[in-house]
This record gives structure tokens, C-alpha cells and sequence, in this order.
């Protein structure tokens, strides 16, 4: 039980960021600048994750914080609350003592040495975040403005 939690949280995670990237995009962007450049390349790293390529998932967290950081006033408050929702995951992660590379081991039903195994049993709950309605209604708005104002699908898959 205490692996799947782990697992679960991982597939969460990672259908998140593929949400965020999936699909190809032949636009060449809207008017928001470096925002909408960067939600564009986003999407090949996005698509890694949800190819389940865990390697990819320390680069895509950080692709994800960046987007945030630059957003337009039209997404801001959308972006920060989906980046809350993965800086806590991040937290619940550092304080379980899980590194992104030891997805894999996880996922082979191992828990690393190191792992705090009480705390990885409360991670469901730090998971639970991701597909809350509150959540799923910034993704959407932000899905909508990416292809509003930037010309790129994130809901293609």
C-alpha cells in the first residue's frame, strides 16, 4: 500500500504536467511573449513525463515553476495555483526523503534506502491537491488562454 500511494502520486504528477504539454502545435504564438515561447517548447518536456520518463521530471517541475513565474496577469492567479499544488508535492517529497530519480526504484515496488516510510503514507493526501476541482478549473483556464492568446493546445494529446 505504502508503494502504491507513492505510485499513485506519481501518475497524478504526471498527468498534470502531460495535460499542461500534450500535443503538437504548428502556431507560432500569441502576443505574450517569452510566456507563450516557453509554454510551447513546455510541451516536448511535458510530453516526456507523460511517457513516463522519470528522468525528465526534475526538468519538467522546473519548466512548470518557470511558467509560472512569467504568466500573464490573465493566468497569473491560475498558475499559482497550480505551482502551490506541485511545490507541496515537492515538500511532502523532500520531507518523505523521495528524490525525482527514485521514482523508478518506487516503481518497481522498492523503497529507497533513506525513504521516511510513515511519511510516504501521507503523501495521498498532498496528491489529492492535484486533481482537486480548484486545480482542474486553473488547468482549464490556462489550457483555454494557451491557445486563446498563444496559439498552443495543451489539451491535444
Amino acid at each position: 500500500m505504502k508503494i502504491s500511494l507513492a505510485l499513485a502520486g506519481v501518475v497524478l504528477l504526471g498527468t498534470s504536467l502531460a495535460a499542461c504539454g500534450g500535443g503538437d502545435d504548428s502556431g507560432s504564438g500569441g502576443g505574450d511573449g517569452d510566456y507563450c515561447k516557453d509554454l510551447k517548447s513546455a510541451q516536448a518536456t511535458f510530453a516526456k513525463v507523460s511517457g513516463n520518463d522519470f528522468d525528465a521530471l526534475d526538468s519538467a517541475i522546473a519548466t512548470f515553476h518557470k511558467l509560472a513565474d512569467e504568466a500573464p496577469d490573465d493566468v497569473k492567479t491560475e498558475w499559482e495555483t497550480l505551482d502551490g499544488a506541485f511545490l507541496k508535492i515537492e515538500k511532502a517529497f523532500d520531507e518523505a526523503g523521495i528524490k525525482m530519480s527514485d521514482l523508478p526504484e518506487i516503481q518497481a515496488g522498492n523503497i529507497p534506502e533513506g525513504v521516511d516510510v510513515s511519511k510516504l503514507t501521507s503523501l495521498a493526501s498532498t496528491f489529492s491537491e492535484i486533481s482537486s476541482d480548484k486545480v482542474t478549473k486553473a488547468q482549464a483556464t490556462i489550457e483555454k488562454h494557451a491557445k486563446d492568446s498563444c496559439d498552443v493546445d495543451l489539451g491535444a494529446s
